[in-house]
C-alpha cells in the first residue's frame, strides 16, 4: 500500500496516510483537527540492497597519440 501525503489548510500541517490504490482519490482526515486534507503531489522513493546501477561503457575507446608510444629497435645500438 502506498503512503500519500496530505496538507491540512486549517492546521497548516502536512500528514501522511497509508491507503490502498482503490482509495487514493478519497480524502484523508487530518490527525490533529479531523478535517479533510488536500492531497499533495509527491514522488516515490526506491531503496534496495540488491539493486545495482548498470555499468556504462564509453561510446568510443580512447586513442593513443603518437607521442605516447615509442618504437625501439633492439637490433640498433646507441
Amino acid at each position: 500500500m502506498p503512503i500519500y501525503e496530505y496538507y491540512c489548510s486549517t492546521c497548516k500541517q502536512e500528514f501522511e496516510a497509508l491507503k490502498a490504490l482503490s482509495q487514493a482519490d478519497e480524502p484523508a482526515n487530518c490527525k490533529i483537527c479531523g478535517k479533510p486534507g488536500e492531497r499533495l503531489l509527491s514522488t516515490f522513493s526506491f531503496k534496495s540492497n540488491t539493486f545495482t546501477a548498470p555499468k556504462l561503457k564509453p561510446a568510443t575507446k580512447p586513442r593513443r597519440s603518437h607521442e605516447e608510444t615509442e618504437v625501439v629497435d633492439p637490433k640498433k645500438s646507441t
